[in-house]
């Protein structure tokens, strides 16, 4: 099922070439972030959300094994591949295109994550403070947020054009260019993303995307101050272990 929103802002990322490169370079999700937020999944009752669900991958499985689930995103090209591959497999998942710091459900949810380093698509603070709120308000009492933050460790080789290909099975390929920067705490890379039929580039999407990079003390504090009084830092994707200095990517599991 699919909710219908009129009126949203324009996104300017995550346009089609970008949502196939996205389909072709993680097809299904990784199996170790799958295991650990299925085993967040299986403890909780009653439905759970996915924010920022792009195409599915992590949502649909969860779909096809029984689990009440339901997702959003803001790009209409990842809702699109979402949906042909729910249909491919017989799936009707409730989602619907929006904006974090606009979710308004009448559902409490026991478990709201965020996989994949998603939630540092939000640069704005003030944008990232509305969005926590926002699901603080959409949690049960014993509820849980959990997401990932990524730390400097995570910046790709700055200052550096990197390339890539990707080949679709029509015969056509997307040829990739990043840049990546880094100012006041948020990666900024840029994508050029070219589409080639019979040797010769038929469509071209250029894309900015942003990506907010958090010290672990300064996100636990924008955290508490949103309401979560129960903050626990955890190495991705063993939830037995805590973050060292060197990992790129931390898991914040957020209770009331």
């Amino acid at each position: 099922m699919v909710n219908k929103m009129t009126k949203l802002k324009n996104l300017d990322t995550y346009l089609s070439l970008c949502t196939e490169v996205y389909d072709l370079s993680k097809p299904n999700p990784p199996e170790e972030d799958y295991a650990f937020y299925r085993s967040y999944v299986i403890n909780v009752k009653g439905p759970i959300l996915e924010p920022m669900c792009g195409t599915g991958r992590f949502l649909l499985p969860l779909l096809e094994e029984g689990f009440e689930i339901h997702g959003f995103d803001a790009s209409e090209y990842m809702l699109e591949a979402l949906n042909i591959k729910a249909k491919a497999k017989n799936l009707k998942p409730t989602v619907w295109r929006g904006f974090v710091e606009n979710l308004t459900r009448p559902e409490k949810y026991n478990l709201i994550f965020i996989p994949s380093g998603s939630f540092c698509l939000l640069i704005d603070p003030a944008t990232v403070r509305l969005a926590l709120q926002t699901f603080y308000n959409h949690l049960s009492d014993e509820g849980i947020l959990l997401f990932e933050g990524e730390t400097l460790k995570a910046v790709p080789q700055l200052d550096v054009w990197r390339g890539s290909v990707w080949h679709k099975p029509n015969g056509q390929m997307i040829m990739l260019s990043q840049l990546a920067t880094l100012k006041d705490q948020v990666c900024h890379s840029i994508g050029k993303y070219e589409l080639v039929h019979d040797n010769s580039i038929i469509h071209t999407e250029v894309e900015e995307l942003r990506v907010r990079i958090y010290d672990p003390q300064e996100l636990t504090a924008i955290l508490k101050s949103c309401g979560f009084k129960n903050v626990r830092l955890i190495k991705a994707f063993d939830s037995a272990a805590t973050p060292d200095a060197q990992d790129e990517t931390i898991v914040y599991e957020c209770r009331k």
